[in-house]
């Protein structure tokens, strides 16, 4: 019974170092190391789904919005990110 607890434990430790370094949730996979076992491992190694569009924060109210915005939805702020080159 002890084996068991320390192995989900060991499971459970090492899904959470894995999630965070990729910027996962580590309580989660935490928990899902501690009762799914090995499973949750091999799932926490897959590589990330791609997410469509890129997104910065609004340096004026730090709410998430895309990079092609030209002004923040939140609070009106001319994104920086967006502007293009000015020249000529």
């Amino acid at each position: 019974m002890y084996l068991y607890l320390l192995a989900a434990l060991v499971f459970g430790v090492v899904a959470s170092i894995l999630a965070f370094e990729r910027g996962r949730n580590s309580l989660g996979w935490f928990l899902a190391g501690l009762f799914i076992g090995p499973f949750a491992l091999v799932v926490a190694l897959l590589p990330r789904a791609p997410r469509e569009g890129r997104f910065v924060r609004c340096p004026a109210c730090l709410e998430v919005i895309r990079v092609d915005a030209a002004v923040c939805r939140f609070c009106g702020a001319p994104n920086e990110a967006a502007a293009g080159p000015v020249g000529p």
